[in-house]
């Protein structure tokens, strides 16, 4: 599990940090921070069992994290240190979800209390996330450390967080005979395989630390990097430019570069990334920007083969100007085949229309036609027709009863059942005001021409 103790005092964190023997909690990870923004990023970023906070801190306070852990649903619990004259402060905060709140100086006994309180309500109320290994996407695992994505991100959180004890290391095997490369997936098992994959001539991926030595090969056939905690996104991200692309990264380049990547079904973005890759110059941005490109690709065409990406990654990033026009044309290909896509659910829809205008024809009812949530399709068929899905099926229905009333001897009250139009005094009146004239009026006028 892990721990997160927030205070803006530095003595009193370092204090904390070494006060109890966390480990008999089942506490394998403790972050400490004075700067309580930094906190924040830390909630939404990481999984955090438990926070213990000071209730009281400039910019952000230990309530103001209670209320983005409430607001965003978080399982994070938190315990409270507070001082005599915050008792309020305390008891607002026992409101908002605190598990429990410590008086200042703390005193080691009261903690022991806490933390075992916060240790058996996680026990009772947070069941352990179900993990299926056997369906387990080591290359998707990968790019949600790698990259900026929160979807990607929760997606393979709950196996982040069950590797999380472990440390691993980077590998890469060249050099060497289809026997080594045998022996070595052999000693891999199917679990960790999935974390290796084929770039031009040699294998490369992540392996733990305990796995990794096992694989000692003929001199010169194996690399190893040193050994990284997954759960410092940074460490794991600079550990793997540096020892995969020669790039040596740190979390201030990542900001400004992400600010312009695609997002996950941002079409509009995805068709402007020429022009912001354009506007990036130094090869480590390019290679950031273009990792944040593949994840993109990777979340949205699910057909694509695992290898071809694993060779951008690992083999083609290296020259970054050589692998955008490939990318530039892959990401173009999804979002024609996406606008087809959208193409066709709406010409589905309006064939349907066309077909059932005698229908209520309500958002629900096409909305199981589409597949779609209603909502979504209402504001899909605008972007793509230009006109509310109401206003089509009025069209539809009106220019329907102008040819029944040529083409027939119907009475308008028939064309107007045949239509859609339960009350025939609403039909008459929008049929005024589409063609200027009543129903009988349309008739009589037409005939005699």
């Amino acid at each position: 599990m892990r721990l997160l103790i927030v205070d803006d005092g530095h003595y009193v964190v370092e204090y904390m940090k070494h006060l109890l023997d966390w480990k008999s909690f089942g506490i394998n990870q403790i972050e400490t921070t004075t700067n309580s923004i930094e906190a924040r990023e830390w909630l939404n970023q990481r999984h955090v069992d438990i926070l213990i906070t000071d209730i009281r801190m400039p910019e952000v306070s230990g309530i103001d994290l209670l209320q983005h852990i409430h607001q965003h649903n978080l399982l994070t619990k938190v315990i409270i240190l507070s001082g005599y004259s915050q008792f309020e402060y305390a008891q607002q905060g026992i409101r908002l979800g605190a598990l429990d709140y410590l008086l200042k100086p703390v005193d080691k006994d009261d903690v022991e209390k806490a933390m075992a309180k916060a240790i058996k309500n996680i026990k009772n109320t947070t069941p352990r996330p179900a993990v299926q290994w056997e369906s387990f996407d080591g290359l998707g695992w990968l790019l949600s450390l790698l990259g900026e994505n929160e979807t990607i991100r929760k997606e393979f959180e709950a196996y982040t967080d069950l590797l999380g004890s472990r440390l691993f290391r980077c590998l890469k095997m060249g050099n060497c005979t289809q026997a080594d490369i045998e022996d070595l997936q052999h000693k891999l098992g199917d679990q960790w395989t999935r974390l290796v994959w084929s770039s031009g001539t040699q294998l490369v991926g992540l392996v733990p630390e305990e796995v990794a030595e096992m694989l000692i090969t003929k001199p010169g056939c194996l690399v190893l990097s040193p050994p990284f905690s997954i759960t410092d996104r940074n460490d794991t991200r600079q550990l793997f430019y540096e020892f995969f692309l020669g790039e040596y990264v740190q979390s201030t380049d990542f900001g400004g570069i992400f600010n312009l990547s695609p997002s996950c079904g941002d079409w509009e973005s995805a068709g402007n990334i020429m022009k912001s890759y354009d506007r990036i110059h130094l090869r480590k941005e390019k290679i950031l920007f273009l990792m944040e490109t593949i994840l993109y690709v990777y979340m949205v065409d699910k057909e694509r083969n695992p290898s071809e990406t694993a060779d951008w990654i690992f083999n083609r990033l290296r020259d970054p100007d050589e692998l955008w026009p490939t990318l530039m044309d892959t990401v173009s290909q999804i979002r024609n085949n996406k606008q087809m896509s959208i193409q066709t659910i709406v010409g589905k829809v309006q064939k349907y229309i066309e077909d059932h205008l005698s229908h209520g024809l309500s958002l629900d009812e096409l909305g199981k036609v589409a597949h779609l949530h209603p909502v979504y399709l209402s504001k899909l068929f605008k972007q793509e027709t230009g006109e509310n899905v109401s206003n089509y099926i009025s069209k539809k229905r009106l220019e329907r009863a102008s040819h029944l009333l040529l083409d027939s001897e119907l009475r308008i009250a028939d064309i107007s059942q045949m239509v859609g139009y339960k009350k025939n005094q609403y039909f008459i009146q929008l049929f005024k005001e589409e063609f200027g004239v009543t129903p009988y009026q349309y008739r009589r006028n037409m005939i005699h021409q």
